[in-house]
């Protein structure tokens, strides 16, 4: 994003807002102005993304079962900006997670929903570019083949790119995190009927058993970090080291590096808190702090203490 004016452009950071109004709200936060809003959908938002390398393409998904990619403009001192759609893609259910390959953020884009992962083709002024969009292929998980009535593992409840080729995802019902490769998947042919490839899974890590879905893992790329809360309050970890020269095999899922506990806050005059299921967590660019958001309004944060 850039600021003009009389001025010169300059860049400038922008945080993006919406909720169940459909309305997505535009915030310049070192002036701490919400300068503007627009309408992305009449129905409830459910995940928001900005293009990493284009900081005025922005994607929002909504309960529409639609992804709509924007491009936001620039804002001049003025606080003016325009709104464009590009494209519409359409989605089999709600998109919960949305993520750009660092490599290619222009042209491919991954959405993990209740009904499994898709790619979808975002690359402007092709030949086959047109304003709506149904999905490039779809992406399929071993754990598939052990569905049955009671166990439907096509919840994506959790995805994010460890580095430019390795995701991470897991599946709702399913006590393990996979660990992907991007480009090994993404080079094979899709069949011909269902449109879909197989992960080319690198290895299993460890995680809580839980019939509780959405759940959100994430990742610090420059610290190869991942963290995942579950039903119990508890965060947890693994440090991903010498990934690509390992060769993992698949069975037998590997044990998260720290499990970190439950505090069990206290209250004047009330019992410990029970652990909360652990929706989303976050970390800085350098893994200093490590922050949670709970199903119980309570966000929980930790600072990492260097080993001595």
């Amino acid at each position: 994003m850039s600021r003009g004016g009389k001025a010169p452009v300059r860049p400038c950071s922008i945080l993006a807002a919406g909720g169940k109004r459909g309305l997505v709200k535009l915030i310049h936060p070192r002036n701490n102005v919400a300068y503007g809003e627009f309408r992305a959908s009449r129905k409830a938002l459910s995940v928001l993304c900005f293009n990493h390398n284009q900081g005025n393409f922005f994607f929002t998904g909504s309960y529409d079962n639609k992804i709509i990619m924007w491009d936001i403009g620039g804002v001049d001192s003025s606080y003016n900006f325009k709104v464009v759609q590009l494209l519409v893609l359409e989605v089999s259910s709600t998109p919960l997670h949305i993520c750009l390959p660092p490599t290619s953020p222009g042209s491919h884009l991954l959405t993990a929903s209740d009904d499994g992962l898709h790619c979808f083709n975002t690359q402007l002024g092709t030949s086959s570019s047109t304003k709506s969009r149904s999905n490039e292929m779809e992406i399929t998980f071993p754990i598939y083949e052990e569905e049955d009535k009671e166990h439907d593992y096509h919840t994506i409840d959790g995805l994010s790119f460890l580095t430019d080729d390795i995701i991470a995802s897991k599946s709702h019902m399913h006590c393990s995190i996979y660990l992907w490769s991007w480009s090994r998947t993404r080079s094979q042919r899709p069949n011909k009927e269902s449109r879909s490839v197989c992960a080319v899974v690198l290895a299993e890590l460890q995680w809580a058993s839980t019939n509780i879905p959405y759940l959100a893992l994430n990742t610090c790329p420059g610290r190869a970090y991942i963290a995942c809360g579950d039903d119990k309050g508890r965060i947890w970890t693994y440090h991903i080291t010498n990934l690509p020269k390992n060769s993992f095999q698949i069975g037998k899922p590997i044990p998260p590096t720290q499990v970190l506990e439950w505090p069990s806050p206290t209250r004047k005059g009330l019992d410990q808190t029970e652990g909360p299921s652990i929706n989303s967590v976050a970390m800085d660019p350098e893994l200093r702090y490590l922050v949670a958001l709970s199903d119980k309004n309570m966000v929980i944060v930790w600072r990492r203490e260097e080993s001595s």
